[in-house]
């Protein structure tokens, strides 16, 4: 995970508030204050939150999680052409101020907080009440949306976002693969019916091999963005180990992800968008899962480990499909992945990545045979492979920091569209 996140840097504030509260009650009644915590560490932050809660007498139980503060039904909204649609209401109110914290009702009475925290009184012991319970509501929002952010990142870099500037600067081949293969996976996605471009294109795996013949290669950057065998080749046992825990961690954040927005009343045989689905956090979380697996599973098959694979062999997640795409393959004959009728016979994959359930690999071969599927070639039980490598098409999405000698031309190529976004109306 990153040392430094750029959505959501920590809760020094609030950590401090609370801090300040908590230890002139700790003072006050000659008790030990908790130990200092990290504010930009959620998990430093549940340690300091441990000890603060005991102190003012909560129980050390799982908060109820929060819930939103105003029903998320889809209301009727009239757009600028005159057209009705449908959209989620903005939620109103401080965010989870109905849970995500412990319950202050079991807060102490006057009679205990006396004979407990003698000398304190009841507006220090409130005020460190109110403080630590807010803490501990955004510490659990700020541990959330850091899944979500690393997600994100994961699914549009891979860990190219961990590689440090003079590693990725010290081998001009290693950047420039490094480079395209980043833009070719951020290049937007087609209404279309069939498959979409693949990011591993002729000119890819030329720039990669150019990179790997290279005197100095750096195979860690490129084993950061692309999991080949070929690539692992030149990792020792040490870095493959550490390559291998960072892609567990995305695995974890990205299942974290996956099951807080998934609903349990969605019928899992039945993966297309429907009105008040979240599809951008589950289809983000879904790609940053379905890579992470592919990696860790070169990296753990590379190593060796097959027998880790075979008594615990995580499923895939099926990504939302439009309504209106799934509607268009029905009307060519054709019905959902059968990867979606594997993914439902199988325990939930998030729940095998964090110790709750579990699934080997025999299970995960039968569910693919009973739906027709080779579960070796499809990426069920050994790292997917792409099967079909294509001609590289010029896209604006690869065009990305190009300097134009005349800001006036520049502003033309700007105007046409021939840069990254949308052109803009003249």
């Amino acid at each position: 995970m990153p040392t430094t996140w750029r959505r959501h840097p920590g809760l020094a504030r609030a950590y401090e508030t609370a801090r300040t509260a908590v230890d002139a009650v700790a003072l006050t009644a000659s008790r030990s204050a908790p130990a200092a915590a990290d504010p930009a560490d959620p998990a430093s932050l549940r340690r300091w939150l441990g000890s603060a809660l005991t102190l003012l007498g909560f129980p050390d139980e799982e908060p109820w999680p929060a819930r939103r503060t105003m029903p998320r039904r889809p209301v009727p909204m009239t757009s600028w052409t005159g057209g009705t649609y449908y959209r989620l209401r903005k939620p109103s109110g401080a965010r989870g101020d109905r849970g995500g914290h412990a319950d202050a009702r079991d807060r102490m009475d006057a009679a205990t907080r006396r004979d407990i925290l003698p000398g304190v009184s009841v507006r220090t012991y409130r005020r460190a009440v109110r403080a630590a319970l807010h803490l501990q509501q955004r510490t659990e929002v700020l541990a959330a949306e850091r899944d979500r952010e690393a997600s994100t990142a994961f699914g549009k870099a891979r860990l190219a976002y961990l590689v440090a500037e003079e590693d990725f600067v010290a081998c001009p081949a290693t950047a420039a693969f490094t480079a395209y293969y980043m833009a070719r996976l951020n290049v937007r996605t087609l209404f279309t019916s069939g498959r979409q471009a693949r990011p591993m294109d002729t000119l890819a795996e030329q720039l990669l091999a150019a990179a790997l013949s290279a005197p100095t290669c750096r195979p860690w950057v490129l084993a950061s963005v692309l999991t080949r065998w070929s690539v692992l080749d030149r990792l020792d046992d040490a870095q493959c180990g550490r390559l291998m825990g960072l892609y567990y961690e995305q695995l974890a954040a990205s299942a974290r992800a996956l099951r807080s927005a998934y609903d349990v009343r969605r019928d899992p045989t039945h993966m297309i968008m429907r009105v008040g689905d979240d599809s951008s956090t589950w289809n983000s979380a879904t790609r940053a899962f379905n890579q992470a697996r592919t990696g860790w599973l070169n990296l753990t098959r590379g190593l060796g480990y097959d027998d880790v694979i075979e008594a615990s062999c995580p499923g895939k997640v099926p990504a939302l499909v439009a309504a209106d795409v799934a509607v268009w393959h029905r009307l060519e004959g054709r019905d959902q992945h059968a990867d979606v009728q594997v993914w439902a016979d199988l325990p939930l994959p998030w729940d095998v990545v964090l110790g709750d359930d579990s699934c080997d690999a025999d299970l995960v071969r039968q569910a693919c045979r009973r739906h027709g599927v080779d579960p070796e070639t499809t990426g069920w039980t050994q790292p997917y492979r792409q099967d079909l490598t294509e001609r590289p098409a010029p896209a604006r999405d690869l065009v990305h920091g190009v300097t134009v000698s005349s800001p006036l031309l520049a502003g033309v190529l700007r105007q046409i569209g021939v840069f990254s976004g949308q052109a803009q109306p003249r």
